[in-house]
């Protein structure tokens, strides 16, 4: 019996509402890492305009990268060691 009140149902319905959020997590972390692409690359270009010698514009770029998409915990642990 597979009514709207059985376990199944209600199995059914956490398991919609999981892949519905998890699709919105993997949508907001594809829409920033395109954001953080364009604005490092923004980064780097305005610092070599700037006169900044390429590789420190680069390094530059990967510090700004390494801001955005690593996780706070990460970087705090990292820092820590």
């Amino acid at each position: 019996m597979n009514d709207e009140h059985s376990p199944d149902a209600f199995n059914d319905l956490l398991d919609t509402l999981q892949n519905e959020m998890n699709a919105r997590v993997l949508e907001n972390a594809a829409d920033l890492g395109i954001k953080a692409a364009r604005l490092t690359g923004l980064v780097i270009k305005e610092a070599k305009e700037w006169g900044v010698p390429k590789d420190l514009a680069e390094a530059m770029g990967t510090d700004f990268w390494q801001l955005v998409m690593v996780a706070p915990e990460q970087t705090s642990a990292e820092a820590g060691e």
